[in-house]
């Protein structure tokens, strides 16, 4: 799903990139603002204690929940991240804010949170709020493609599964870059393209009701150090993450009056639909990565 940021797009990237797009890729940081603000996204916040993201399971004998899985998911980003105690961490696609919760409450930390979504923001707040750690977890609508803070004016910083909304990775990054120390890390989760032996293919085509783009997993090295990151590890856990799709379906057909209310009996089969197809779709992959401010 994604749990959404921001994005501008950048027509000069050289970057082998999938577009997956309902008509047209945005231009802008309304277009995933207006996205991510559509009721759908009221009850999706329902679900899953408002985890948005992807789970992740030790292999196919895990038989954890999804519920379990998503906090897994989080708890890796943690341990990635390794922050200290009193360490002010920037969230880059904050999403609903339990992530940044579970951080917080996990490693003591203050996080500041970041999207383009004005109802994600006000929830994150909320949750933040009835989680008693306003004073140290805030939410602000930002976009991360121009970061309005000093330069190393933060410990550390993650992005669980927003960078798939950001054509232009490499200016987002390196904003982080800018706001990190140098020696503060960076924890990134996110959906990567993983290019058939028959040749590349045209997800547009196959699943089109989110904007993405997706980055190959052999171009992130790249992409990180364009942005002046150092890249300590990257994993594929495409095969840890894919029950995930199936997660998400059971999901959204356990609301299906609250999305047909909404988006209509045409719309809701689109949107079970498209999540159906993920499932079958081999192109679509999963990286873990920890990367430094040198």
């Amino acid at each position: 799903m994604g749990d959404g940021a921001n994005m501008t797009t950048n027509d000069d990237t050289k970057l082998r990139s999938v577009v997956i797009a309902e008509e047209k890729k945005p231009t802008d940081s309304h277009a995933i603002g207006s996205y991510y603000d559509h009721g759908i996204f009221d009850v999706m916040a329902e679900l899953w204690d408002g985890n948005l993201h992807y789970g992740l399971w030790d292999d196919e004998n895990d038989e954890r929940s999804f519920d379990e899985a998503a906090i897994e998911m989080t708890d890796e980003m943690i341990r990635r991240l390794d922050p200290k105690p009193g360490d002010r961490i920037l969230d880059v696609g904050c999403g609903n804010g339990t992530p940044a919760l579970q951080l917080a409450r996990a490693r003591q930390v203050e996080v500041v949170g970041i999207s383009v979504s004005a109802r994600q923001v006000a929830r994150a707040n909320e949750r933040a709020r009835a989680a008693g750690v306003a004073d140290r977890v805030s939410f602000e609508q930002v976009n991360a493609m121009d970061l309005p803070y000093e330069a190393g004016s933060f410990d550390g910083a993650w992005a669980l599964e927003s960078m798939l909304h950001m054509p232009d990775k490499v200016q987002v990054l390196s904003e982080v870059a800018r706001v990190v120390r140098p020696g503060g890390r960076m924890s990134i989760a996110d959906m990567i393209y993983i290019e058939p032996e028959d040749g590349p293919v045209d997800l547009s085509k196959r699943y089109s009701t989110i904007y993405a783009t997706l980055t190959p997993l052999d171009e992130y090295k790249d992409v990180l150090e364009r942005a002046g990151l150092v890249a300590d590890n990257i994993r594929d856990v495409t095969k840890e993450t894919f029950p995930t799709n199936a997660a998400f379906a059971a999901g959204l057909r356990s609301r299906r009056d609250q999305f047909v209310e909404i988006l209509g009996n045409e719309g809701y089969e689109l949107l079970i639909g498209n999540q159906e197809r993920i499932a079958r779709m081999p192109e679509l992959g999963y990286v873990l990565i920890t990367a430094r401010r040198p």
